[in-house]
């Protein structure tokens, strides 16, 4: 895909997104995206993270730390309780910041999750809401992005934290019940019903599961 038919694209998922009011910028390097993000919480005082490989790359916890903003991450947690409670302290926090399994050219962002904080902050609760994605995570349409979660965001994850469900092995996760499974929680955002609230970051890159 030549630049020009890149730009097209962008324009065209943008305008998808933001009929819906959720805002996108692209971004082609790292420095710019986290130069950007740096930007969006300066004015917030504390910052929720979801648990995503996306923002651990991009070192995001650290870099809100550094900038003086208490920081709601789970996985800075030491015990069980801990991580019960920076969770529900991010579900309030005043930005929330993570990434997504899958979105679509068709303005959908798609998550599987499996205690379902994640979806829950994205939803109702902090009043900013960044996403950040590579456009490893860009598909058609709502159909196929669900299919990605699904099929290789939930199985990536499963392996990553080690729990032995059926698509950790590659097998059907047709009737798949077990308590510790992945994807509890499927959320698909059709829109947000607050403008200003939820900005999609796209970086040129694959990034995350």
């Amino acid at each position: 895909m030549n630049f020009s038919e890149l730009h097209r694209e962008l324009e065209e998922i943008g305008l998808n997104f933001e009929e819906r009011n959720i805002e996108v910028e692209y971004f082609h390097s790292r420095n710019e995206l986290i130069n950007s993000v740096k930007n969006e919480i300066s004015n917030y005082k504390t910052i929720g993270i979801g648990n995503s490989q996306t923002l651990k790359s991009l070192k995001i916890s650290e870099i809100a730390i550094e900038m003086g903003k208490t920081v709601f991450d789970k996985t800075m947690a030491n015990t069980t309780e801990e991580i019960k409670q920076l969770k529900k302290n991010a579900l309030i926090s005043d930005c929330y910041i993570t990434s997504c399994n899958a979105f679509s050219r068709d303005g959908r962002i798609v998550n599987v999750d499996h205690s379902g904080n994640r979806v829950a902050a994205m939803t109702y609760g902090p009043e900013r809401v960044l996403i950040i994605v590579g456009m490893n995570k860009l598909e058609n349409t709502e159909k196929n992005a669900i299919k990605r979660a699904l099929t290789v965001a939930t199985p990536l994850n499963a392996n990553r934290a080690k729990i032995d469900s059926p698509c950790s092995r590659n097998e059907s996760c047709e009737g798949c019940n077990q308590s510790n499974r992945v994807c509890n929680y499927i959320s698909i955002i059709r829109g947000q019903h607050y403008p200003g609230r939820m900005k999609l970051l796209i970086i040129k890159e694959n990034l995350g599961f």
